[in-house]
């Protein structure tokens, strides 16, 4: 097995401090465990916002929109993140009986929580940095299978946390983030359509001035920033999945871009590559999976 090949199934990076890339507002296949380390960090996932503290943890489902607002020096803000395949890993369990280790994932698209039990905690990130470690090496039949074990040794510590040793996040939301949230939540809703901050003023009932500070305070985004990130990761899903029966041009219409010329320029800049390319590239890996799973 590739490294590319595993980047789809299995991702680990642990203790990462800084960022050197726009934290863009984006979704994906795998399942992922986001650990927050240190610095400061609100996290955007679909419309909500989470004040989120050194220690706490996020299981995501991964399909769910979510990005990480940093706030102060980058250089501070410290996490680890396990990206995997529940496909990859689940007939594994199956054969185990322990599907259910992946409940965390799926009892609800997004958990945030802590382990309480700091000898626990600490087993579930050595864990980690063996997940990291292996994943650097070149992948032989014995690696994805010590992989295999190591992930499933690290979904049964927080499983096992989970019922004993584990604290869930309660959060009171400020009327800024509650207006932030009502901002976003509206902008989803209606991505498809012409919008403004006079739109948005006149339909939510807020003050144009009000709405740019609050949202921008809250998310790290400018409303036209998250409106255009939204319509993209639109964009690509309806390429991914009707990209051979609809032309580009038809998608960018329809997730709201102006023109397809306009919808061309900010992809390509967003995803170093055209619509069309991403198409081609997203249908032959399609295509690839699907003969070798025949």
């Amino acid at each position: 097995m590739s490294k590319l090949i595993m980047q789809d199934t299995l991702n680990a990076l642990v203790h990462v401090k800084g960022y050197s890339y726009s934290l863009n507002y984006h979704s994906h296949q795998q399942y992922e465990l986001y650990f927050f380390h240190a610095g400061k960090c609100r996290y955007l996932i679909n419309n909500q916002i989470h004040d989120l503290r050194p220690g706490d943890i996020i299981a995501l489902d991964g399909t769910e929109l979510h990005k990480p607002h940093v706030i102060g020096s980058p250089e501070s803000y410290e996490r680890s993140m396990i990206h995997f395949s529940s496909s990859w890993i689940e007939n594994s369990l199956k054969e185990l009986g322990a599907v259910y280790l992946l409940d965390v994932f799926r009892d609800f698209p997004h958990q945030i929580f802590r382990i309480l039990d700091e000898r626990c905690y600490n087993e579930v990130m050595e864990l980690g940095t063996e997940l990291a470690e292996l994943t650097k090496e070149e992948l032989t039949h014995d690696k994805e299978v010590e992989l295999k074990l190591t992930l499933m040794k690290l979904l049964l510590k927080v499983h096992q946390a989970k019922r004993e040793t584990i604290g869930i996040k309660k959060e009171h939301k400020s009327e800024k983030d509650k207006y932030a949230e009502k901002i976003a939540t509206y902008l989803q809703q209606h991505f498809t359509e012409k919008l403004s901050i006079d739109v948005l003023s006149k339909e939510l009932n807020i003050s144009k001035s009000y709405i740019s500070h609050v949202f921008k305070e809250s998310t790290g985004y400018s409303v036209m920033e998250f409106l255009m990130d939204y319509r993209l990761v639109q964009a690509k899903f309806q390429i991914e999945v009707n990209g051979t029966t609809k032309t580009v041009k038809e998608i960018a219409y329809d997730c709201g871009f102006e023109s397809d010329a306009h919808f061309n320029r900010f992809f390509k800049k967003k995803m170093g590559m055209t619509p069309n390319r991403y198409r081609k590239e997203m249908h032959g890996v399609l295509l690839n999976n699907s003969l070798k799973n025949k």
